[in-house]
């Protein structure tokens, strides 16, 4: 479920899905992302590391309910998605305004279609800041 921060800009707040895979080993992320899969949930992203896989799909209730059937337990939180501009600093600016605003990054990856999820202990702090970075803002002014 996609809720829309203001109509102009396309910052939206989707579900991270964070799960711990059970054992360390060949095919355990696999296990996970087929679950997924078998469900027909598309991934919009994801990031693993360290045994920790974190992903954004178009369908949060059917992946979790997916994982959940598969053996993973499954922990939901919030993160704000927003298109993003592929060159050098872009990141590194969307960063600092956060920095700015005193707020911490909590979980942070690339989606497909050069999309960034940030999950913030802060959301709403953010929000401005972001709207002032990405692309599709920047075209309206």
């Amino acid at each position: 479920m996609e809720v829309r921060v203001k109509e102009k800009t396309n910052i939206t707040t989707k579900k991270d899905l964070a799960i711990t895979l059970k054992q360390n080993k060949p095919g355990e992320l696999a296990r996970a992302v087929a679950a997924v899969s078998a469900a027909q949930v598309n991934i919009e992203g994801f990031c693993e590391i360290d045994g920790k896989f974190h992903c954004v799909t178009d369908d949060p209730k059917r992946a979790q309910q997916a994982l959940e059937a598969a053996g993973f337990p499954v922990s939901q939180t919030d993160v704000l998605v927003f298109n993003a501009e592929d060159r050098p600093g872009y990141l590194a600016n969307v960063l600092r305004g956060i920095t700015e605003q005193e707020v911490n990054v909590i979980t942070s990856y690339v989606l497909t279609n050069t999309r960034i999820a940030i999950g913030v202990d802060e959301p709403a702090r953010v929000k401005d800041t972001l709207q002032e970075l990405t692309p599709q803002t920047a075209q309206h002014r």
